[in-house]
C-alpha cells in the first residue's frame, strides 16, 4: 500500500512514459518520424527481411496498425514489401537505403536524447530500474492470463 504522501507506482510510469514519449516524439518531429517508425527502422536495420508479424511483434504493435505504419513508411519510400516466397499471403519488409540512411542520422540524435533522459542515474539504478519493471511486467502478464481463463 502506498504511503499516504507517496504517488501511486503504476501512476508515475504511466506519467512518465507518456512524457517520454511526447519528448521524443518533438525530437523525431523535424525528421519527419514517429516514434513507431523510428522504432520500426530500428528493428528493420537489424533484422531486414522479417515478416509483417514477425516485426509487429518485435514492436508490440498489432497488424491493423503494423500495416498503417509499414504504408507511411513505404509512402516515405524508407521501407519495402516484397512477397515471401515461403508464403504468398504474407510479405518480407526491407529497409530501403533511404530509410538505412535516416535512420543511421537520426539514431545519433535519439542516443543523445536518451543520455540526457538517464542522466544521474547510475549504472546500478538502471540495472534495478529494469528489474523492477520486468517484476511488474510479468506480473502484469500473469493477471492477465488469470483474467482471460476467469472470462471463459
Amino acid at each position: 500500500m502506498n504511503q499516504p504522501d507517496q504517488k501511486p507506482l503504476g501512476r508515475m510510469i504511466y506519467f512518465m512514459a507518456q512524457d517520454i514519449k511526447n519528448l521524443a516524439e518533438k525530437v523525431l518531429a523535424p525528421y519527419d518520424l514517429t516514434l513507431e517508425q523510428f522504432q520500426t527502422l530500428k528493428v528493420l536495420s537489424k533484422t531486414s527481411g522479417m515478416t509483417q508479424r514477425q516485426l509487429g511483434l518485435a514492436i508490440n504493435k498489432n497488424p491493423a496498425n503494423m500495416t498503417r505504419i509499414l504504408d507511411r513508411l513505404e509512402a516515405k519510400s524508407l521501407t519495402i514489401r516484397q512477397q515471401d516466397p515461403a508464403d504468398r499471403r504474407a510479405y518480407l519488409i526491407f529497409l530501403t537505403d533511404k530509410g538505412s540512411a535516416l535512420r543511421d542520422m537520426v539514431v545519433v540524435v535519439f542516443d543523445r536524447f536518451s543520455a540526457n533522459v538517464h542522466e544521474g542515474l547510475t549504472r546500478e539504478m538502471k540495472q534495478t530500474t529494469r528489474n523492477v519493471l520486468e517484476r511488474m511486467a510479468a506480473n502484469v502478464e500473469r493477471i492477465a492470463a488469470i483474467m482471460k481463463n476467469d472470462l471463459k
